[in-house]
């Protein structure tokens, strides 16, 4: 009888002990799944304060292509033909910009 008692305790302690080292291996996962997650929440964060100034930088670059392109208006009337050609690259370095950040903003709102 009296060794049957100590069988039962043994079982139980080694019941408590799993339970303890579950516990434990559970609690680790947990830090691990906040530690491997934070980076990413990081860089969501950041992405969606990057949408901001990358609106303002779009919208800045629309009006520089306005204005780009009345000077073209303006210098073709006038018969003007030499910066016309550097005026014209400026457009197009303009124009490549604006389809970047539109990207850029339609990709970081994805986020």
């Amino acid at each position: 009888m009296k060794s049957l008692e100590i069988i039962n305790r043994i079982e139980k302690k080694q019941v408590e002990l799993g339970m303890h080292v579950e516990l434990g291996v559970l609690q680790d996962i947990e830090k691990e799944l906040l530690t491997a997650s934070s980076g990413a929440i990081k860089a969501i964060d950041m992405a969606k304060l990057a949408i901001k100034p990358a609106q303002t930088s779009l919208q800045l670059n629309k009006q520089l292509l306005t204005k780009l392109q009345n000077f073209i208006k303006q210098v073709k009337d006038l018969g003007i033909t030499t910066p016309q050609k550097e005026v014209e690259t400026g457009i197009t370095q303009v124009k490549e910009n604006i389809q970047a950040i539109e990207n850029l903003i339609s990709n970081l709102s994805k986020v």
